[in-house]
Formats: structure tokens, sequence, C-alpha cells
């Protein structure tokens, strides 16, 4: 990819990123520095860490842990509803524009804590933060 198309490519996630944050400001939805979703993964023993991500990108590395829930499956939803609404779900996504929208979904479906990583797994290899390739799927 050039220098050129990699600079519009960042600028449009950016764009999308912010238009997208407007629609998870709701207080039960929390966008979390990498610092933080840590915290709340270590807290919560990673009990409903949930990787949207499509499944190449998460064979590809994800925070070790994490459930690979397809953003574009056909039963997204449905697998969504299977998750405790009573306890907290951590969700990210590769720039988290698609964790964004989740977590937006989870809240209209009552989830009552969503934690969203803020700028996704991008976020989290900048931080330096470790990631596997393992597929040890909960």
């Amino acid at each position: 990819m050039s220098k050129k198309n990699a600079s519009l490519l960042d600028t449009l996630i950016s764009g999308i990123t912010l238009c997208v944050r407007y629609f998870s400001s709701a207080e039960n939805i929390q966008n979390l520095s990498v610092e933080d979703f840590e915290k709340q993964v270590v807290a919560t023993n990673g009990d409903q860490l949930i990787d949207v991500c499509y499944p190449r990108e998460f064979a590809k590395h994800h925070i070790r842990g994490a459930r690979n829930i397809n953003f574009r499956s056909s039963d997204f939803r449905d697998e969504i509803d299977k998750l405790d609404r009573s306890k907290p779900i951590l969700i990210y996504c590769a720039h988290g524009v698609r964790s964004k929208l989740t977590a937006n979904m989870c809240r209209k479906m009552g989830f009552k804590i969503i934690y969203d990583l803020d700028e996704g797994l991008a976020g989290w290899l900048r931080e330096g933060k470790s990631v596997t390739s393992e597929t040890e799927n909960r």
C-alpha cells in the first residue's frame, strides 16, 4: 500500500471512529484506553472478552483469552445474545469501529457494563501489549 493510500485509509478510519463514537456515548458504554482496558481484562479474568474481528484477523493475532464473534457473521447477534448481560462485556476489533457499533448494539440489548477498547487492537499493539495467534476459543 502506498503512503498516500495508507494516509487516506487512516483518515477514513479516524472519521468513521469519530462518527461511531457519537453513537456509543451512553453512560453504560465506556471507551477505554489500552491501559484501562487491560486493567478490566485482568479484573474480569477476561470472562467476556470479545473480539469482533473477521476470523482471518483473529487468526493473525488477538488478545489472549478473547473469544471471536465475527461482526459480519449471520449469527452475530445470536452469539452476542448468549452472553451474560449482568457481567461486564469487553469488546474490541482492529481499529475500534466495529467494536463501537457492537457496544451500541449491546447497550440496546440490555447489557449493563460495556467496555470498548478505544483504537482497537491497533492501539493495543502500538502500546506494545502482547497478543497471541493461538486458537484457545472459550
